[in-house]
């Protein structure tokens, strides 16, 4: 599917967080743009949302918008650059609807996942996405899919469309974090298989044990999967 097809109803549209400084990272780094096995670290959430069959993939750029593009050059996703990156992630989610409002036919539901998770893989998006629809495979407007592991929440998050408009106005460093106390009825916990929805990347040492972590997935024979 070309990255620019048009959006067929009942699809989930994702969107990646993408924008953020590094700064914790270390002078002169971009974690997004690290090397994680054989990928830059931003791939590995977009292609675990592409590969478990999210359309369109909706990258929010802003810190080095043009390395993270070319990290990112041949894949099946949409570029959308924030220009007020600094001001925070709500507005980075803002950025990313404003430009699924603009489709002629409005996603579903939409999957927020941050671009700093080395372990996440498509069974995690598929379970999330299994849990959200009902057994006629439709997604309720006010559907809000959380995965957690061991009591805590994580990433990515499906939000159906009945939360769209809050979503399109989030604003400053928040994140969706108002949008799910305000609907706390609506949200399911999906519990995954392990605690990779979890292990968001900060600093170098976050990434050396993630990588650790990966190769130890990969001497007992499980592999990485997308």
């Amino acid at each position: 599917m070309s990255a620019q097809a048009a959006l067929k109803r009942g699809d989930v549209a994702g969107i990646v967080l993408a924008a953020g400084g590094s700064s914790r990272m270390g002078q002169g780094r971009n974690k997004l743009l690290e090397c994680f096995g054989e990928r830059p670290l931003v791939a590995v959430a977009v292609d675990a949302l592409l590969a478990a069959g999210v359309r369109p993939v909706v990258v929010v750029t802003g810190f080095e918008a043009e390395r993270v593009r070319a990290a990112l050059a041949g894949r099946a996703c949409r570029f959308v650059h924030h220009a007020g990156w600094a001001a925070g992630m709500g507005e980075s989610i803002a950025c990313g609807m404003r430009v699924l409002q603009e489709e002629a036919c409005a996603p579903e539901a939409v999957l927020l996942s941050v671009g700093d998770l080395p372990g996440l893989r498509a069974d995690h998006v598929e379970a999330i996405l299994a849990s959200a629809r009902s057994a006629q495979g439709e997604i309720e407007p006010g559907c809000i899919a959380v995965p957690s592991f061991a009591g805590r929440r994580g990433h990515p998050v499906l939000f159906g469309a009945a939360h769209f408009a809050a979503l399109a106005g989030l604003r400053g460093d928040e994140g969706a974090r108002g949008v799910l106390a305000a609907n706390a009825q609506a949200v399911r916990r999906v519990e995954a298989s392990d605690d990779a929805i979890l292990r968001d990347v900060d600093t170098p040492e976050e990434l050396a044990a993630a990588q650790t972590r990966m190769d130890a997935r990969a001497g007992t024979g499980e592999g990485e999967e997308t």
